[in-house]
């Protein structure tokens, strides 16, 4: 075997191997909580849509409200929930959950129990707000914060949000 074809045989292999190594890096994926900086950003001001429901989320705190509805004569109380907002995670596109707890409600009574609502497409005027809910239609609530951590994720989003209707303006 020739000197040449040594050296040839080593560099190969020495390619081979660094180009196993790239493909190898390029095809790791990120840590899962490197995808989304928490910078607790969270979509302050009292947002409205066209039906009289709304969000008024100022610094820590926290309510949601709906209209009073009538059907066939019969009027239904709208929902309230007041809390203090415990966490705000951020997605990617202007997009994140904030994480509240409980401190009164109309229809759920869980004072200090959390829930999360998703918001979308953030904008100084309008934004896109749902609360997460189950298959049934039902608000998710967890009893803990670090059970909401986990429950409401970018993950989660398209399963705990079916509809996002007009959004809310200012």
């Amino acid at each position: 075997m020739s000197l040449f074809r040594f050296f040839m045989r080593k560099i190969f292999a020495l390619f081979i191997m660094c180009l196993s190594m790239a493909l190898l890096f390029i095809s790791c994926k990120m840590d899962p909580g490197s995808e989304h900086e928490n910078t607790s950003f969270i979509p302050a001001g009292e947002w409205k849509d066209s039906y009289g429901s709304g969000y008024n989320i100022i610094a820590s705190s926290f309510e949601y409200y709906t209209a009073d509805t009538e059907w066939e004569g019969i009027t239904y109380p709208g929902e309230n929930i007041k809390g203090d907002i415990k966490e705000a995670v951020d997605f990617s596109h202007n997009a994140g959950v904030i994480l509240v707890q409980i401190i009164t409600s109309t229809t759920l009574g869980q004072a200090g129990k959390f829930i999360g609502v998703y918001y979308k497409d953030y904008t100084n005027s309008h934004v896109f707000l749902a609360n997460a809910i189950d298959t049934s239609y039902n608000l998710i609530v967890k009893n803990t914060l670090t059970d909401a951590k986990k429950t409401f994720t970018v993950d989660n989003v398209d399963t705990h949000v079916t509809f996002w209707g007009t959004g809310y303006t200012k």
